[in-house]
């Protein structure tokens, strides 16, 4: 079965002997491809909607792994299973990841490790995460379909982070990453417009921008 860069990259964080939760898992394809490349990986694939679901059972039964994959109709996580150490959101939005994860703090006491790939938003989700009380162990960024997907690995402790490194990640700014270079470039050419478009009664916006343009150009 078939897997994009995306989901792989996303699998390459999650540990052997983790029991996982796959929230919004859609066809199940990341919860196949645990199973079959970790080792003594548990998983549990949830989503919200029927149709999901059907597909998931679809592509699991195919793949004779019904009875190693835990298939829930679930609103995120608001019942999760004590043995559960792992979640993985991939594909939504920041404000969806965000609901899920933390309208139910008490289901998180278990939880070791926190896998994101969202689709937008990754200064909020940082940063609301660490106000939270986690800290950021790892991150990778993937190009797919000529969009950007940073994926974030986050695990309970404290650290302080300075505003550009929750909007660019801390870990991608100090990594020799040629996708995030590419992010990077995209970013100035995105801002230099923004810039160029602004009137001198927008002066301040433009000297702040011109000082995040000569950010990123060090990097």
């Amino acid at each position: 079965m078939r897997i994009n860069e995306r989901l792989k990259r996303v699998a390459s964080y999650v540990d052997d002997n983790s029991y996982i939760i796959d929230v919004g898992c859609d066809h199940a394809l990341l919860d196949i491809y645990l199973v079959k490349t970790k080792k003594n990986i548990k998983t549990i694939a949830s989503d919200i909607s029927d149709g999901p679901l059907e597909y998931a059972y679809k592509n699991i039964e195919k793949e004779n792994l019904l009875n190693k994959i835990k298939i829930t109709k679930r609103n995120g996580i608001d019942t999760l299973e004590k043995e559960v150490d792992t979640i993985v959101i991939s594909g939504m939005g920041t404000s969806n990841v965000l609901d899920i994860i933390f309208r139910n703090k008490d289901n998180l006491k278990n939880i070791k490790k926190i896998i994101i790939s969202s689709n937008n938003d990754w200064y909020t989700l940082r940063k609301v995460f660490i106000k939270n009380n986690y800290y950021i162990k790892e991150e990778d960024i993937v190009l797919e379909n000529n969009k950007f997907y940073p994926i974030i690995v986050f695990e309970k402790g404290t650290k302080k982070y300075k505003k550009y490194e929750l909007k660019y990640g801390p870990i991608l700014l100090k990594s020799n990453n040629e996708v995030f270079k590419k992010y990077i470039e995209k970013e100035i050419d995105k801002l230099n417009n923004i810039k160029n478009s602004l009137t001198n009664k927008y002066l301040i916006k433009k000297i702040k921008l011109k000082k995040e343009i000569r950010f990123l150009k060090k990097i």
